[in-house]
């Protein structure tokens, strides 16, 4: 009862005060009087003092802002997150709205609902950077940089005026997913030629984060793009194929891998070894260990000598995984250019209308107990990726031999398979 008065004679004074006030909106208050008032209730006693300037602007706008079709309170709420997490000065922290955030977590999943694609926006335009095998576009024929024209008859150029790369990106995701089994048609242009359509059926597939095969010399060859929730269970089966044949030795390409999930990097780590994956430092100096994961089922740890290639796109739990595999093992190499040097960890915190927030909470070091952030992981044997070296590499991963050729130009991993014995 007594927090009932209180929050009346709150609002009383409130509406009084902004009635009698010599302000601007003092002749406003039927409009003043809004959502934002009830969200300021909501604020903690302690911080209402704080808040004050924060829902006084709000009120302001809200009242007597003179073109009121701009009024957009969703937008109004993400500025206002956007640059509360901004003044942190922490580029990787950083608000996701609800379509965005929930893209995200599909695509960390592994598995996803839709037809796989990735997006390209260039000038104004979307296109399709690449098809993901075996998914739906694929199958129905969808090619590198077919121009999308239009979805569902929706025109794209109209989706993306004004936005940014990213924004247009989520919308035009936003237009394509849906549920497993329903349709959607896309209008494309494929080079000059004239637009056509082409009618998909939605489905869930896997989005592939690791590919492996056989070099010559029985070399096993495994390529990480991303650390998601499913990377260890799929590396677990080319870690038993490898094993049947008895490579004479490993070469793990991180090259171009931008990170992912800390535990994804440390299911990673334990097909290689049992032990210290990484420790976390809070703000606080307190370390907490985090150790390798072992798979469900045993998978026989590999002894032969192991390479790894990173370059300046080798970021987060790639740098994880190749820190801790060097420390591990005083013969593992790491080769190619100096990564990317992300050391932080991030936390994601769902809010209530479905975005996120991913807030740094701490820095992570190698099981030596170094510090990574801002300085990256410095290569034993320093390579660049020489765009005239020769072509005498094997093609892997995405890399595909120019006219008739069978060899592709790799120089980092031509020296890699130049290092195992």
């Amino acid at each position: 009862m007594r927090w009932y008065h209180t929050v009346v004679a709150f609002v009383a004074g409130w509406v009084l005060a902004m009635t009698l006030a010599a302000t601007p909106y003092g002749g406003d208050i039927a409009q003043v009087v809004g959502p934002g008032t009830i969200a300021q209730l909501q604020t903690p006693w302690g911080m209402r003092i704080a808040f004050a300037p924060f829902w006084e602007a709000w009120q302001v706008v809200d009242a007597v802002f003179y073109a009121r079709e701009k009024i957009d309170h969703a937008r109004m709420i993400k500025g206002a997150i956007d640059g509360m997490l901004a003044s942190l000065g922490d580029k990787y922290t950083f608000y996701q709205e609800p379509e965005k955030a929930k893209q995200t977590s599909d695509d960390m999943r592994g598995k996803t609902v839709g037809i796989g694609i990735y997006l390209r926006i260039t000038d104004g335009n979307a296109y399709v950077w690449k098809p993901i095998a075996n998914a739906p576009a694929t199958k129905a024929g969808v090619q590198h940089d077919d121009q999308i024209i239009a979805v569902d008859a929706v025109q794209i150029a109209t989706v993306i005026a004004g936005k940014s790369v990213d924004e247009a990106s989520v919308a035009i995701a936003a237009l394509i997913r849906g549920e497993a089994g329903t349709t959607v048609t896309l209008t494309l242009q494929r080079g000059t030629a004239t637009p056509f359509r082409v009618t998909i059926t939605r489905a869930e597939f896997v989005l592939p984060s690791v590919e492996w095969q056989t070099l010559a010399g029985n070399i096993a060859y495994i390529h990480i793009s991303e650390f998601k929730t499913n990377t260890p269970d799929i590396l677990v089966r080319g870690m038993r194929e490898f094993g049947a044949s008895k490579p004479r030795g490993y070469i793990l390409d991180l090259r171009h891998n931008p990170g992912g999930l800390v535990d994804s990097a440390q299911g990673v780590l334990g097909l290689f070894y049992d032990g210290t994956a990484l420790y976390e430092q809070r703000a606080t100096g307190v370390r907490k260990e985090f150790r390798t994961t072992a798979p469900a089922t045993p998978v026989a740890l590999p002894t032969a000598r192991l390479i790894v290639l990173i370059d300046g796109n080798s970021a987060s739990a790639s740098e994880i995984v190749a820190g801790a595999l060097r420390d591990r093992y005083p013969d593992v190499q790491l080769v190619g250019t100096q990564s990317f040097g992300k050391g932080i960890v991030q936390n994601i915190y769902p809010l209530s209308n479905g975005g996120t927030i991913r807030l740094t909470i701490s820095q992570w070091l190698t099981p030596n107990r170094i510090a990574i952030h801002g300085v990256g992981l410095t290569p034993d044997l320093v390579v660049d990726d020489d765009a005239t070296a020769t072509a005498n590499a094997p093609c892997v991963a995405e890399r595909k031999p120019a006219g008739t050729a069978t060899l592709c130009r790799d120089p980092q991993l031509n020296a890699a398979i130049g290092l195992i014995p």
